[in-house]
Order: structure tokens, then sequence, then C-alpha cells
């Protein structure tokens, strides 16, 4: 039985690397990655709705964790070398 759904990723500039994971009997497995060219997104949500909808719905997802490039300051964090900010409130 899974117990819950985490999305992880590392957004860089160039590229970033999302994988969805399930949390199962104590352990996690990858249930699915993927790699994107960052600057073919407007920002990592447009980014991460695409990756959703290749499988689970939003709603499956209970925890995300992302790396950024950047100080966070605030739960806010505006990338180096992209025009995107992220917002952990969101």
């Amino acid at each position: 039985m899974i117990d819950a759904m985490i999305l992880a990723g590392d957004i860089g500039g160039t590229k970033t690397d999302l994988g969805l994971f399930e949390v199962a009997d104590g352990g996690l497995r990858l249930a699915r990655s993927a790699r994107y060219r960052s600057l073919e997104f407007p920002g990592v949500a447009a980014m991460i709705e695409a990756f959703l909808a290749a499988g689970p719905s939003q709603d499956s997802v209970e925890i995300a964790c992302f790396g950024i490039p950047g100080p966070v300051i605030d739960n806010r964090a505006s990338t180096v070398n992209l025009a995107w900010t992220i917002d952990g409130a969101v």
C-alpha cells in the first residue's frame, strides 16, 4: 500500500530533474522521473504541471522538495540563471 507520494527536483539553470517517489512499507520507490531543459519553461510551476500531466494528478502528491540555485529568503528563492521565482508557500 502506498502511504504518500513525494515530488522531488533538482532545479538548475540548464536542466531540471524531477522525480516522483512512492512512500510504502517504510521505504521509497522511484515511480517516475524526467529531465527538462529549464529555459523551455516560463517557471517551475509550468514544468511541474507538465511532469504531473504525464502521470498522477497533483492531488496525489503530498510532499514536495526542490534544490534551487540561489539563496532562499522568507521561503522564496529567485534563481540565479533563470528569471524564475519560487515561493515555498504556493
